[in-house]
């Protein structure tokens, strides 16, 4: 800000401002210079004036020019008489429109005393008193509210409310994350349409967190059948697009971050229906690869060809294996490489954990298996160091895999070979990639082939590491294939032939097709 002590030059800036800022132009008019006008220093208010003076005594007094406002620059232009006459007849034509004039005529034809308190009746009146001669005691008007108020006192009583700062349907400006959650409560817990539940906050919210916000949305929408105890008294479990729960699974332990899991749909059911003891009888059937499932049955009359077939139903890769052409048989678990008779029953086997075995094939122990990885386990993200083989040379890179997400990221900047540019980075969806199987092995070293599908073909990658990183990241693309499915990796095998198996050391070749070539 800056102070200016001439007076003079002030009042001639103020009388400037005052003719240029006025749209109406009636200050122009106003402040004018007229003939014989005192002069600026003349006023008494300026007499002491110290400023050194602007003009000489024999000149006129300072004032501004005279200023032509000129409306095209200062402001708008102002519309002509025929504009505003045409928008007032605009304006009377429209109001005209909601006229409607009506004739009156006189009727020549009387009408009687009866036809006119016809139309013309009396209706009685309803005083406002409450007394006794009012005809009807009007009671006063309740709104909605109020009886909302009259009814719920203390308001909704929802055991569950500290969980409902997880919500994500009420914040708008929040990352939240969507989970279908089938029901499977009450005495007869059948799959129905899943609850969609929108949680918010996923790196600190835990699962104990999500069954809370279940349980109070629950609660607030009045479900049937109505909740028993608290959140401990429930679990999470995973399940199908269908709402069938994977009971070979455990319960997600309470304390987990839900951040931790990539699932999308899990079923919320009670602890006590969840492996709990009841009069059934409870199979084991271990699986090679660590895995096992527990198969309920009626009674002790089932065949054991009844509990195998129950039990590959429920698992897509020995689904695969036996439509190739291959056949499983149970042993007991204590008794390796004794085959059981398909057509027995439990009874005659007196036996409730058996091992389930390729035909041809003989059990390991489970303690020689290098990885025993759980599904949820090969979900987590995971990066390996490996070789990655070009078509002319290798390089170093990370290949990292999750149950979201493959990627392949070269660590060094030259490649080794005669072409020297580095490949470009390499990212797929989890559901593009339709295929990792071992390509070769020697002497400690192993090659994995891993399948993707681009825009309009299927590509391979291969990558070198050692034995035992190779059948880890075999394990991890098994367990997420069976976990989920996909229309590629569908589209993939249904192009693949059925491989014919000639003896116990024949290597099986994939049939190649147009559209399926190799990574360069």
């Amino acid at each position: 800000m800056a102070t200016y002590d001439d007076r003079q030059w002030l009042l001639a800036h103020i009388q400037n401002s005052y003719v240029t800022s006025d749209d109406t132009g009636l200050c122009e008019v106003v402040v004018q210079p007229e003939a014989g006008a005192a002069s600026v220093v003349e006023f008494p208010a300026l007499a002491d004036t110290d400023s050194p003076p602007h003009h000489q005594s024999d000149e006129p007094p300072p004032h501004s020019l005279d200023i032509a406002s000129d409306m095209d620059f200062v402001g708008h232009r102002q519309r002509s008489y025929t504009a505003q006459r045409l928008e007032i007849m605009r304006k009377e034509k429209k109001n005209a429109s909601k006229v409607k004039r009506v004739v009156w005529k006189h009727n020549p034809a009387p009408v009687d005393e009866s036809e006119l308190n016809e139309m013309f009746s009396r209706k009685a009146v309803i005083s406002g008193g409450s007394g006794q001669d009012s005809p009807v005691a009007r009671q006063p008007p309740v709104s909605l509210l109020s009886r909302l108020v009259l009814q719920y006192p203390d308001g909704v009583n929802n055991p569950f409310i500290e969980y409902a700062k997880f919500d994500g349907t009420i914040h708008t400006a929040v990352v939240s994350r969507r989970i279908s959650i089938y029901l499977l409560l009450g005495d007869d817990p059948t799959p129905s349409y899943p609850m969609v539940v929108s949680i918010i906050n996923c790196q600190q919210a835990r699962v104990i967190d999500l069954i809370g916000l279940i349980c109070w949305l629950y609660t607030k929408e009045n479900r049937q059948p109505p909740l028993k105890g608290g959140v401990e008294n429930y679990a999470l479990h995973i399940a199908e697009e269908d709402g069938q729960v994977d009971w070979d699974f455990q319960a997600l332990r309470s304390r987990d971050v839900i951040d931790k899991f990539g699932f999308n749909v899990l079923a919320l059911v009670e602890k006590k229906n969840v492996r709990g003891p009841s009069q059934d009888i409870v199979v084991t059937l271990n699986v090679a690869g660590g895995a096992f499932s527990k198969l309920t049955v009626e009674n002790h009359d089932i065949t054991l060809k009844e509990i195998l077939n129950r039990t590959i139903a429920k698992r897509k890769d020995m689904v695969k294996i036996k439509d190739a052409g291959l056949d499983y048989h149970l042993e007991k678990e204590h008794e390796p490489g004794v085959a059981l008779d398909p057509e027995k029953t439990l009874a005659d086997i007196n036996c409730t954990e058996f091992a389930i075995v390729r035909d041809n094939s003989k059990r390991i122990d489970a303690f020689l298996e290098p990885n025993n990885m759980s599904t949820v386990e090969a979900t987590l993200y995971r990066s390996y160091k490996v070789i990655w083989l070009l078509k002319f040379s290798k390089c170093e890179a990370c290949l990292g895999i999750s149950g979201e997400k493959l990627e392949v990221q070269p660590v060094q900047q030259r490649a080794v070979g005669p072409f020297l540019r580095p490949p470009s980075p390499v990212i797929y969806n989890m559901e593009l990639v339709v295929d990792c199987c071992r390509k070769a092995e020697k002497k400690g070293k192993m090659e994995v082939q891993i399948t993707c599908k681009g825009e309009n073909r299927f590509k391979d990658y291969v990558f070198e590491c050692d034995s035992t990183m190779g059948q880890e990241i075999l394990d991890k693309c098994k367990h997420i294939f069976d976990l989920r499915s996909s229309s590629a990796r569908k589209e993939f095998w249904r192009e693949k032939k059925p491989f014919k198996r000639h003896n116990s050391l024949s290597v099986r070749r994939r049939p190649r097709t147009e559209n399926h070539v190799n990574e360069i």
